[in-house]
């Protein structure tokens, strides 16, 4: 199995400073608005080293924007290391949400700012996607390859368990993060696995329509 080859820990910690400064920076106006040389001297950084990394703004935003989110997946993808890759661990599911919590968590300033009205546009929809595809894809395909024995489409299911996701991602980082990421990822395992109606205790008090 081929590795993926390691980043010079100097052009990682250079990316991280002109990451941290446009966090800073979206903290008080639009992305739009921001101009490289308010980044790199936010960083204390020159433009010439901005350069060496990016062609331009664009490309430091949609680079930096698919760095976060690949760390976000190498963090939280179900365990591949099964012999048998059909069979999943009872908690399988409640890791990988404790994981997300807590990768969110440290980098709270971030995906506050991204997923803010100030942030990319696109970065919601993009984070949406490929959490769609890459942590609950995987994680029900894992499962069991066959839709035979359930009783929803599987695309249905996945885009329902990522945008729930997404939302209380979103409810959380804007509540400051009131709860630990132990507590948000044993809450949304219940609701994941039994329901929100369940969950709640209002399976007598609401009339389905069905």
């Amino acid at each position: 199995m081929s590795k993926k080859a390691k980043v010079d820990p100097r052009i990682k910690r250079t990316n991280k400073y002109l990451r941290d400064a446009l966090v800073e920076l979206l903290k008080e106006k639009d992305v739009t608005s921001i101009t490289i040389q308010e980044i790199t001297e936010k960083a204390e950084l020159t433009r010439g080293t901005f350069y060496l990394h990016y062609q331009d703004k664009q490309d430091f935003l949609m680079q930096s924007m698919n760095e976060v989110l690949e760390e976000l997946i190498e963090k939280v993808k179900p365990n591949q290391n099964n012999e048998d890759s059909s069979k999943v661990e009872e908690n399988d599911e409640s890791v990988s949400f404790l994981k997300l919590f807590e990768f969110i968590y440290d980098h709270a300033d971030y995906f506050k700012v991204m997923l803010s009205d100030r942030g990319l546009p696109q970065f919601r929809s993009h984070m949406t996607e490929i959490v769609k595809k890459r942590v609950y894809g995987e994680l029900i395909s894992s499962i069991g390859e066959a839709e035979d024995g359930l009783d929803i489409p599987k695309d249905i299911l996945i885009s329902y368990i990522t945008s729930a996701h997404i939302g209380v991602i979103c409810s959380w980082l804007e509540s400051d993060m009131k709860f630990s990421p132990a507590f948000m990822a044993e809450k949304l395992t219940s609701l994941t696995l039994l329901g929100p109606i369940r969950v709640a205790g209002l399976e007598n008090k609401i009339k389905l329509p069905y």
